[in-house]
């Protein structure tokens, strides 16, 4: 069995630019003076260490940042909102999943830097939000390289069985994506649709590397798995908290 483990912002999803204005609204709101994320890069980063990093090239103190980002998080999340036209599926990621559903040795997941409201924020206005049913994201841990085993940890609890890191793909679009996973021994496909060139990517050395998800058999083949279809999974419901730790 396969657990799949998916970026949202340039994998999943077509790089979103509101997500700045977002959180430069929320921050400027904070601190009473004009917040700017433009040197900030957010390519494969999770939420806390993006506002971490912008309020620190602000100007604040590292003890000011530390009593400001649990607020500034809820603030973020509850004020990040989207449309369905401004979130767009990447290309041959709706036909990829729609598949991988439907075969009974395959669980899809998440794995991403965003807070758990925002992600399914996101894939909701994408139509996309009832097919994880779990994952690991921004609010369980700022650093991205122990979200995989938090992910698994939840793998457990939902299906009933571990996961040893060979059976754990992680799909992104960031260096980032590529070197988390290796802790837990993960196989990484790397996809050149975000903002990360698919000559740094190669550089990375991912596993698996691909141009974008349109090739349902090529990725299927890559990552090991049969492209027979089983039986079709149930749909569930999303929450709208996220817990800090794994359940």
């Amino acid at each position: 069995m396969k657990l799949l483990l998916f970026d949202i912002d340039g994998t999943l999803v077509k790089p979103i630019g509101s997500g700045r204005e977002h959180i430069e609204y929320v921050l400027s709101k904070l601190c009473g003076k004009p917040i700017s994320t433009e040197r900030v890069s957010f390519s494969g980063r999770t939420d806390p260490q993006i506002l971490e990093e912008t309020l620190t090239l602000a100007g604040l103190e590292p003890k000011q940042i530390s009593d400001l980002l649990p607020v500034a998080l809820a603030r973020y999340s509850d004020h990040a909102t989207y449309a369905s036209n401004e979130v767009h599926p990447s290309d041959g990621v709706r036909a990829l999943l729609e598949h991988l559903r439907t075969i009974e040795t395959v669980q899809l997941a998440l794995l991403t830097g965003n807070v758990r409201l925002t992600a399914y924020r996101k894939l909701a206005a994408a139509r996309m939000d009832h097919l994880f049913p779990f994952g690991a994201f921004g609010c369980d841990h700022a650093d991205r390289n122990l979200l995989p085993a938090i992910a698994a940890a939840r793998a457990l609890e939902y299906c009933g069985r571990a996961f040893p890191g060979h059976e754990i793909v992680i799909i992104g679009d960031s260096v980032h994506d590529i070197t988390c996973g290796l802790g837990v021994g993960a196989l990484s496909v790397a996809v050149a649709t975000g903002y990360t060139s698919y000559q740094d990517l190669e550089s990375a050395n991912p596993d698996v590397l691909l141009r974008d998800l349109t090739d349902i058999d090529l990725f299927c083949k890559q990552i090991g798995i049969c492209k027979q279809p089983g039986i079709t999974k149930n749909s569930f419901t999303t929450g709208n908290l996220c817990d800090q730790t794994a359940h």
